[in-house]
């Protein structure tokens, strides 16, 4: 099996010689057979006991790398609107879809069993209230004790918060939109009967616009702050992008999945974002790390997040293979951590050929083709 070392440098070989089947159109004979002779001469040769390699040197800069991840489009403020009390729908009078306006009635109950409880609480409330008025002038009298005319502004009391309570709920057996917005969901049909609380319509307010959520491991949630800029794709609008910045950064682990939940708000350039979209998200944090940077070829194996290269003793002309954690993998780099310096150099081609303290020579030459080539 080709290492990824042994792909690049084949892949540098075939680059090299297309170029120069370009340069033959220009060139003599003679010329074409020299730079033929120099392509066929494999570009790791043992120079005496050294082996001949290319190096690069390591880059010790702070960038802020992309955090990326999906999640799924929502509207930021979705609200579940039911009835406080339960009963037989009289009415529903909006569909799924369907735009609402703050105020709007959206369905209600049937009133018949309300009322009645209404109309009730209102007769004890009179009767006490008459009960207290007479009891008051009794014991202004000296004809009742202030025990009993306590008892009968108590009992007023007690019916004057039962009709307080009776009215509210006949209220609250109407549902209205609090907002402008979209009904989302509707769960519930005409002469359902319904329990207290049960969830009726989903309503999507309008006045906060859309969101993208989506969980982070440990590791990137503590690089991330509110107002971070970000970038969101969707497979429904293929093609473009929409900008974003994080809004909302969560302080704890989500239970369920044990990442921290990220808020990032949209913009929506004009475009229906429906809630349920997948969302494909990169963040790019405003805070960066000092990390090492090293060419994707210095790369000999990696395993389990942990790499393997080559570091030039520059005064021994050897090479030591030194572990590095692989951060991440970008077009032509790879950012890692582990015990490198920003004065050393890697080898770049060659290293697939080398072992722990194997003897080296820079191969300058080859560098320059190679750069000539790219």
């Amino acid at each position: 099996m080709y290492t990824l070392q042994t792909l690049l440098e084949k892949q540098s070989e075939m680059d090299m010689k297309k170029s120069l089947q370009n340069f033959t159109r220009k060139t003599g004979l003679i010329s074409i057979l020299a730079m033929l002779t120099l392509v066929s001469t494999p570009l790791i040769a043992d120079i005496g006991e050294a082996v001949a390699v290319t190096v690069a040197k390591v880059k010790h800069e702070q960038r802020s790398q992309p955090i990326r991840n999906t999640g799924r489009i929502s509207h930021k403020n979705e609200m579940r609107l039911s009835f406080k009390t339960g009963g037989l729908i009289e009415e529903i009078l909006v569909e799924e879809g369907e735009s609402v306006t703050a105020g709007q009635i959206l369905a209600s109950l049937d009133l018949v069993e309300i009322n009645a409880r209404q109309q009730r609480a209102a007769s004890h409330y009179k009767k006490a209230e008459a009960d207290l008025e007479r009891f008051s002038k009794l014991y202004d009298e000296g004809l009742v004790s202030l025990q009993a005319w306590q008892d009968a502004q108590s009992v007023r009391d007690s019916a004057a918060a039962d009709l307080q309570i009776t009215e509210f709920n006949k209220k609250l057996s109407v549902i209205r939109a609090p907002s402008d917005g979209r009904i989302l969901k509707r769960w519930a049909e005409s002469n359902e009967l319904i329990n207290p609380g049960q969830t009726v319509f989903l309503l999507a307010s309008s006045q906060q616009g859309s969101v993208v959520r989506v969980g982070l491991i440990d590791q990137d949630i503590v690089k991330v702050a509110v107002g971070d800029p970000a970038s969101i794709q969707l497979d429904a609008y293929p093609g473009r992008k929409f900008s974003g910045s994080v809004s909302e950064v969560a302080s704890s682990t989500d239970s369920g999945v044990g990442t921290f939940e990220v808020e990032i708000q949209i913009n929506d350039q004009g475009y229906a974002l429906r809630s349920g979209l997948i969302a494909r998200v990169e963040i790019t944090p405003s805070s960066s790390d000092l990390q090492f940077y090293i060419p994707i070829e210095s790369v000999v194996t990696a395993d389990q997040g942990m790499a393997t290269v080559f570091v030039l003793d520059e005064e021994l002309d050897v090479v030591n293979e030194v572990t590095v954690e692989v951060l991440e993998i970008l077009q032509f780099e790879v950012a890692v951590r582990g015990s490198l310096k920003g004065s050393d150099r890697v080898v770049k081609l060659g290293a697939s050929y080398l072992d722990d303290g194997a003897l080296v020579a820079i191969n300058s030459a080859v560098h320059l083709v190679s750069g000539s080539i790219q």
